[in-house]
This record gives structure tokens, C-alpha cells and sequence, in this order.
């Protein structure tokens, strides 16, 4: 009797090894589909048209890489709905870039999708984010002529670049610490299809908890990464205005940052809130578009001081913007956080950024104006 018990058992094993595909369960990396964009466009309140592109490995096609589309409530519901319009098992493995449109940003907000994927183990925690004008589809789905496929041409724009610098490069990592943090907000870039077929970042999407509120100029965003302490950043163009007013006599300063020092002081007090914000700016005048005779030390001087009264007008119209939506992209309440740290909330700090009394002072040393004599 336990021979033939033995027996049976041994008949079993091998009948149900016979009829499972050692494919199906473990499919090798031939037989994978990397998946290398994700975009989410609004549909309604509870779905969500998500997109995705996979790159051809192979040289010989003729398309650089594929694109799908599907109507669904989940990200990953998406990938199985998709799975089956190709021949590969998709896996996000390899994501890289996740957009999203305004509309979506806007309406519902990131926290949903990032959340799931941030759960999903073969998602890293290094994938750019960026909200698109328009739709995603639209922009995965156009032609860029002499760029390389849709995954590398994002993938490369996202990347960390001075000439981009104003650009937070926000990752997944980096949006969930931001938007669960007790002090500051986050923010991403913000891409446009430009003419002639390309992509550009063009401004930088803000937020308040993890729904877009507003947009930052290029020229406001670089004061705001000077802020954050950031090393390098991009030239920056100022126009001075002339003082009656009129254009004629307006000039056009663009400076190459050399190195920037920012501090802010507060009183620390959450009911009568007061922030002095001050920003040293070291550079050189690469160009110029004016009358007067950079040569000369009194106007070289006389430019320092209108460049710092245009700069404290950048700086206060930006953080009053920050004021109005009630978000702290900077993280300015840190130093009062430091002062209030038993009784510390973040809807506390933001109804007192809102009614704070807010100074700044830049000032302004030019080093160099490329002068030739």
C-alpha cells in the first residue's frame, strides 16, 4: 500500500510538470517587452487613458519603437489589458519616464498612479516625471525628425543638463519626499511640443499637495533653484526698463552665473510669520543690448543696481505666486519649523506663509563684461 501511495504521488508530479510551460511562468528577456515611457491623460473622474512606448531592439525595423494605448482605472491593470495587443510580456522594469497631462495633473492629480507604481518592486524609485501641454498620446505618438526614438529623445531631455537647470528633474523618489514632507511642495518640469518637431521644457509645473496648480516661468525658476542651493545654472536674461517708460531707451543684460549665496531669515513667529530673503549673484555680462559703455566702472555699477531691482521684483512676484496657491516649493518654513518644532503642522505653516510678511534684498557684483579694448 505504500509503494503504490509513493507511486501515485510520483505519476502526479510528473503529469503536472508536463503541463505547465516553464515559459509561463518564468518567460526569458527575449520574450519581454521593457517598457520604457508611461503617460497618463484624463478621461473622467474614475479612468484614465494611459499610453505606453517600448523600443525595438532590433535594427532592422522600421519603426524605433511601438506605442499602446488603453482606457483602464490602473496603471498596472493597463500593462495586462496591453500585454495582450503584442507579442512580449510587458514589465515596467525598465521605465524611465512617466508624463502626464495638465488636464490629469490639474483634475486628479499624481498621487493615485505614483502610488501604485512606488508599491510595484520592479519600478525604481529614479523615473523622471514631467506634466505635457496637451495630451500624452500627442506626444508620444509625433514625429520628430532627426532625434533618436521617443524613450532615448525623453530620456535624454530629462537628464540633468546646466543649460535646463531651472528644471527640478523631479523623480518618483523625489515627488512622493516632497509631497509627504512637512514643509515644502513639489514640482516637475513642464514640456511643450515646440515647431519643427521637437520637445522642450518650457516651464516648471507646481503643486500643491500632488495636484498642479500653476506654472513657473523659465527666468522665476532659476531664481527658485538659486534658492535651493543649486550649483550651476543656466544664463539668465533680465530686461531693465527705461524710466519713462518706453522701450526706446530699455535694455537687455544677460548674465552667466558665477556662484550665488542664498539665506533667509525669519522671526519664527507662526502668528505674526516675517521672512527677509536675501540672494547674492555673482556673474558676467555675456550680452548686451543698451547705450551705455560697459567699460566705465559708474555704469557698470549703475547696471548692478538696476539688475538687483529687477531681480527683488522677480523674487517677491514669484513667492507671492507661492503665497496665493498656499505651497512652499523652496521649503521656507524649515527655519520656522526649527523654532516650532512641539506644535509643528504643515497646514499651520502654510496659512501663516499666506499671511507673512515677506522682504528680499539681491545684490549683484558683475565680475566681467567681455569688454574688448
Amino acid at each position: 500500500m505504500k509503494w503504490t501511495y509513493i507511486i501515485c504521488c510520483f505519476l502526479l508530479l510528473i503529469i503536472n510538470s508536463g503541463c505547465t510551460s516553464p515559459n509561463l511562468e518564468h518567460p526569458v528577456i527575449e520574450d519581454l517587452g521593457m517598457i520604457g515611457v508611461m503617460g497618463f491623460d484624463y478621461v473622467d473622474a474614475k479612468n484614465v487613458k494611459v499610453s505606453i512606448t517600448l523600443p525595438q531592439p532590433s535594427q532592422d525595423v522600421e519603426e524605433p519603437g511601438q506605442q499602446f494605448s488603453s482606457v483602464v482605472k490602473m496603471p498596472h491593470e493597463a500593462i495586462m489589458d496591453m500585454s495582450t495587443l503584442t507579442e512580449k510580456t510587458l514589465t515596467p522594469a525598465q521605465l524611465r519616464v512617466l508624463l502626464f497631462s495638465e488636464e490629469y495633473a490639474r483634475k486628479e492629480g499624481l498621487w493615485k498612479i505614483l502610488e501604485n507604481l512606488y508599491r510595484d518592486p520592479q519600478v525604481g524609485t529614479n523615473i523622471f516625471i514631467a506634466v505635457v501641454k496637451g495630451t500624452v498620446e500627442d506626444i508620444l505618438t509625433g514625429e520628430y525628425k532627426d532625434k533618436p526614438d521617443i524613450n532615448d529623445y525623453l530620456i535624454d531631455l530629462l537628464t540633468p543638463r546646466t543649460i535646463t537647470a531651472f528644471s527640478p528633474f523631479t523623480t518618483i523618489h523625489d515627488f512622493i519626499y516632497r509631497n509627504t514632507d512637512e514643509v515644502s511642495d513639489p514640482s516637475t518640469p513642464y514640456i511643450e511640443s515646440v515647431e519643427e518637431g521637437s520637445l522642450k521644457i518650457t516651464k516648471v509645473a507646481i503643486f500643491k499637495n500632488d495636484h498642479m496648480v500653476d506654472t513657473m516661468e523659465s527666468e522665476e525658476a532659476k531664481l527658485i533653484e538659486a534658492m535651493k542651493k543649486r550649483k550651476e545654472l543656466p544664463d539668465f536674461s533680465i530686461s531693465i526698463p527705461a524710466p519713462d517708460g518706453t522701450l526706446q531707451d530699455e535694455e537687455m543684460v544677460t548674465l552667466k552665473f558665477v556662484n550665488t549665496r542664498y539665506h533667509v531669515k525669519v522671526n519664527g513667529d507662526l502668528e505674526k510669520p516675517k521672512l527677509f530673503i536675501y540672494l547674492y549673484v555673482r556673474g558676467s555680462i555675456v550680452d548686451y543690448e543698451g547705450k551705455k559703455d560697459l567699460a566705465t566702472q559708474d555704469n557698470r555699477i549703475e547696471i548692478e543696481k538696476k539688475l538687483e531691482k529687477q531681480l527683488e521684483d522677480k523674487v517677491i512676484k514669484t513667492v507671492r505666486k507661492f503665497q496665493k496657491h498656499g505651497i512652499d516649493p523652496v521649503g521656507f518654513g524649515e527655519s520656522f519649523r526649527i523654532q516650532n518644532a512641539r506644535e509643528w503642522k504643515k497646514e499651520k505653516w502654510i496659512a501663516a506663509l499666506q499671511r507673512a510678511d515677506i522682504t528680499t534684498h539681491v545684490e549683484t557684483r558683475i565680475i566681467s563684461t567681455g569688454t574688448i579694448r
